[in-house]
């Protein structure tokens, strides 16, 4: 790369220098930070900011970020580029009339205007002569110990030295070359270091969106689950609102019960205790009257008394509340709050992490340490024997499984040759029914060089082409007994949908026949 290539690499777009305290966007473009706030500060109307160079819309404002890589890079630049104060150099041989300098020679070290300089240009004599833009200090340039001009590069020192040193310094018996071929090692190294801190910049750029995405994902995953949980609440709440009344209820049933018995039982003894006092009162009606009056009635009256004494009291029952029964039936209904609880605590484990089984996984697969990531290999891996492992095919499933509810995961691919399904736990782990898709008891979207297609019981349909790299989401809802495939860009794409019958627990499965296959979630 030439000077002026670097230099035009190190160039703002906005004022066409190199760049003063860079600062990157998010579409990866670098700017001057007064450069970008002052087209940002001239920009009005409500479509939002924009990239000068790609165009890019971004609203809200983003944040300017400095970018440390490129500042880095132009700071190396600008020490090896010349002194600021050449713009001021005039010609040492015009003296009457200064004119401004051309060029300096740091052999002869002396400035020239474009008149004096052609001795320079033309004659053999001067071809050694090095000449840099003009400066009007050569000080800082010449050797601390000999003040002469370097003329040389010693690499066992990494400095520039001058020809006494040499000679007679102590860089006699060193190694050294021109300043030229210094600098164009310089350069080199200079252009490695650059593309190695364009690859750091492209990495940590790679990680930033994947951070956004994650950023994304994350917030929609907690709106998710705030309303899912918020539904369960509701229903508990609602539910225990329920037996509460239904409680209260039965509780004010068998209250009236004791009460209406207790109410029964006092009547019957209020009309017994008046039927005594009437019988009292005729008796001491009885007494108070002549004694053929009183012969003549006693009899009749003393039947009544005999009569009314015959009838056997009734023990009064122990009169309290029967709650045994409303115990039972409120256990009944109380039962059904674990449905409640197992409900809100598998909204909450549907989101763990899935991760990769490492006992499932054939031989040819390479699990990443988090177990969140396959490789295909072409060295067979030292797994030990395992009867779920996958004999044949590079297939591995994950350790989670799914015989309820509903389910979603993605899985970014980077290959081409891949396949992403599920499968009944109890799906052959050798011969062809154990590759995925191949039985009753897989279902699984293939990719091969792009070309998707859908299998299940040994059939199979053709879909649109895809990108062998893309990002896969998988919906499984298990009670509706539906499997859905969608390709996740800007949007979801529907890319094939099996209504089937689930009678087992399920299981995330994948077929790994060339580079990556990694989860999200």
């Amino acid at each position: 790369m030439q000077t002026g290539d670097l230099e035009d690499e190190l160039t703002c777009a906005v004022c066409l220098h190199v760049y003063q305290d860079p600062v990157a966007l998010p579409c990866l473009h670098s700017f001057c930070l007064k450069c970008i706030e002052g087209v940002w500060a001239q920009t009005t109307g409500p479509g939002g900011l924009e990239c000068p160079q790609c165009r890019r819309k971004f609203n809200p404002r983003p944040s300017l970020e400095r970018n440390f890589t490129l500042c880095n890079i132009v700071e190396k630049y600008n020490r090896s580029q010349p002194p600021a104060d050449s713009a001021h150099a005039v010609c040492e041989y015009c003296i009457e009339n200064p004119t401004p300098a051309v060029k300096t020679c740091l052999k002869c070290e002396t400035s020239f205007c474009s008149r004096h300089l052609q001795p320079h240009l033309l004659k053999e004599a001067y071809k050694d002569h090095i000449l840099i833009e003009p400066v009007t200090n050569l000080t800082d340039r010449q050797c601390i110990d000999h003040k002469r001009i370097p003329e040389f590069y010693c690499k066992d020192d990494v400095e520039c030295v001058c020809v006494s040193c040499i000679l007679a310094g102590k860089h006699k018996s060193h190694t050294l070359v021109s300043l030229d071929q210094a600098q164009a090692v310089i350069k080199e190294e200079l252009e490695r270091e650059i593309e190695k801190l364009r690859g750091v910049q492209q990495n940590c750029s790679s990680k930033q969106r994947d951070l956004g995405r994650s950023e994304s994902e994350i917030k929609t995953q907690i709106n998710e689950l705030k309303g899912k949980l918020s539904n369960s609440f509701y229903e508990w709440r609602r539910q225990l609102e329920e037996d509460e009344e239904y409680t209260l209820k039965l509780i004010d049933e068998e209250g009236l019960r004791a009460l209406s018995q207790i109410r029964n039982c006092s009547e019957a003894l209020n009309k017994r205790m008046e039927q005594i006092t009437l019988i009292d009162g005729e008796i001491q009606s009885l007494v108070q009257r002549d004694p053929l009056s009183f012969i003549q009635n006693w009899k009749q009256l003393l039947s009544r008394m005999t009569e009314t004494q015959r009838v056997t009291d009734s023990d009064v029952p122990a009169l309290t509340l029967n709650l045994s029964n409303i115990s039972q039936l409120i256990q009944k209904r109380l039962n059904g709050w674990e449905k409640y609880h197992s409900d809100i605590l598998g909204i909450i484990r549907k989101r763990s992490p899935m991760s990769l089984d490492p006992k499932t996984a054939n031989w040819n697969l390479v699990l990443s340490d988090d177990l969140r990531s396959v490789t295909w290999t072409e060295q067979e891996r030292p797994y030990p024997p395992h009867p779920e492992r996958f004999q044949h095919y590079p297939q591995v499933l994950c350790s989670q499984g799914f015989s309820s509810g509903s389910h979603s995961w993605e899985v970014e691919t980077d290959g081409n040759h891949w396949g992403i399904g599920i499968v009944c736990g109890s799906v052959e782990r050798e011969g062809e029914n154990s590759y995925l898709g191949n039985s009753c008891k897989s279902w699984c979207l293939y990719c091969y060089f792009g070309y998707p297609y859908a299998w299940h019981s040994s059939r199979f349909i053709s879909l649109p082409q895809i990108q062998p790299k893309s990002r896969i989401r998988v919906q499984l809802d298990y009670e509706a007994e539906t499997v859905s495939f969608y390709q996740v860009t800007d949007s979801l794409a529907h890319l094939h949908t099996f209504q089937t019958t689930f009678t087992e627990c399920i299981f995330p499965a994948f077929y790994c026949g060339g580079k990556l296959l990694k989860l999200l979630n």
